[in-house]
């Protein structure tokens, strides 16, 4: 424990704890009333469910049917737009399209498949490398960072987890 003598810093801590009990104080004010206030919404729930004004909710009704017409119609307007607009183009052209799209497909699987197949390897290779190098480890910090192949050799990069964690939390403080 340091204990230091500063008067400052003595007189800044204590307006600070004077500001957090009249913080406190305010806050359950703040309490009391929201406790008022949702009695009286409650009140006011109880009240207004009891009315219902028949006139302005069918008033209410035919404007939603309304525009609800409304709707359905600027739907098929927007859809008929876009028919035209796709009639436009040359067939030769949405058939290109259309062929490049499928081809763009066709490729993204084969990069998918592709994809799992590392996947196979890295999950077999991964366990068979750590089982060799990590008993080799310096310190019980030190991690595989990567491996390759050099040549005929595998060259494996280690790192230092708690020398990363050091140099992460640096940066934080410093900012």
């Amino acid at each position: 424990m340091i204990k230091l003598k500063n008067k400052r810093i003595e007189k800044h801590l204590r307006e600070k704890d004077m500001l957090v009990n009249k913080g406190r104080e305010t806050s359950k004010q703040i309490e009391k009333i929201e406790k008022k206030i949702e009695k009286l919404d409650n009140k006011e729930k109880a009240i207004t469910i009891k009315v219902e004004p028949k006139e302005l909710l069918e008033k209410g009704d035919k404007i939603k049917e309304e525009v609800n017409k409304l709707i359905e119609e600027l739907t098929k307007i927007g859809n008929a737009i876009q028919e035209e607009k796709l009639a436009a183009i040359p067939e030769d052209m949405k058939k290109k399209h259309y062929a490049l799209r499928d081809e763009k497909e066709a490729l993204e699987k084969e990069r998918n498949k592709i994809g799992l197949k590392i996947q196979k390897i890295k999950d077999r290779v991964i366990p068979m490398i750590h089982k060799i190098v990590v008993p080799q480890l310096e310190d019980e910090y030190e991690d595989i960072r990567e491996v390759k192949v050099v040549k005929d050799e595998l060259v494996v990069t280690t790192y230092s987890r708690l020398d990363e964690w050091k140099e992460a939390f640096l940066k934080t403080k410093q900012q």
